[in-house]
C-alpha cells in the first residue's frame, strides 16, 4: 500500500481526461488558458496515484479499452464542462474590459 494516496494530474487531451473519468477518477476542475487569439482549456483530475499510474501506462501504451456508453458520457461530462469555463472567462474577460475603460474613459 505503498501508493494508498491521492494525487491529481492535469491534461488538455480531452479523450484523456475522458478516460481518467470512466477509470473512476473525479473531475476537480477546468482552467482556462489564454492563447494569442483564443483561450484553451486543462482538466485537472484526482484519484489515487496507482489507478492514475495505471490509467496513463494503458492509454500511451494503447491499450485502454472502455465501455462505449460510459465512455460518451463521461466525454460529455468533460466537453460540457470545458465549455462552461469558457464561457465564464469569456465573459469575466468583456466586464473585466468594461470596468477599466469605465475607469479610464470615465462614465458617458
Amino acid at each position: 500500500m505503498a501508493d494508498d494516496f491521492e494525487d491529481q494530474v492535469e491534461v488538455m487531451d480531452l479523450y484523456l481526461a475522458s478516460y481518467y473519468l470512466v477509470r473512476g477518477c473525479e473531475l476537480v476542475a477546468v482552467k482556462c488558458i489564454p492563447t494569442e487569439k483564443s483561450v484553451s482549456c486543462s482538466i485537472v483530475v484526482r484519484g489515487m496515484s496507482e489507478l492514475i499510474g495505471a490509467i496513463q501506462g494503458e492509454y500511451f501504451e494503447k491499450r485502454a479499452a472502455v465501455n462505449l456508453w460510459a465512455f460518451r458520457s463521461a466525454y460529455n461530462q468533460i466537453n460540457s464542462s470545458v465549455h462552461q469555463a469558457k464561457k465564464s472567462w469569456e465573459r469575466s474577460q468583456r466586464e473585466d474590459t468594461r470596468r477599466r475603460s469605465l475607469v479610464e474613459g470615465g462614465q458617458s
